[in-house]
């Protein structure tokens, strides 16, 4: 599966929470190894969140990462300014490192224009 691959796929917590829907994914800048996605959450979907993919795997439902819903709720949001990364490491504990990568996803049929019909 290709990072893009994700972008769209629901994302649960460990107990199964329901969090939201994957907007981006970031890699690592040297490795190129997908790293975070940013999370859809609110009624609309408005709100895109930092969410690490450590101890993530894929299940038949969706994503199912390794923090908890309540943590996700107040983690950094996208876009991340340039010194946002060192508080995004910080808030979920890990190592500070490079700031992440967007990957850009290809478009998907339901991103064309409709053709008029005449």
């Amino acid at each position: 599966m290709k990072p893009q691959d994700l972008i769209g796929h629901d994302v649960y917590d460990p107990e199964g929470e329901r969090i939201g829907r994957v907007g981006t994914v970031y890699v690592d800048g040297v490795t190129h190894e997908p790293e975070w996605v940013t999370v859809r959450t609110g009624l609309f979907g408005h709100r895109e969140t930092f969410v690490p993919l450590r101890g993530a795997h894929n299940e038949p439902d969706g994503l199912r990462v390794g923090v908890r819903l309540s943590v996700v709720k107040d983690a950094p949001q996208a876009p991340l300014p340039p010194e946002g990364a060192v508080e995004l490491f910080r808030y979920y504990g890990l190592p500070d490192a490079p700031p992440p990568v967007p990957v850009q996803r290809g478009p998907k049929p339901s991103d064309m224009p409709r053709r008029r019909v005449r």
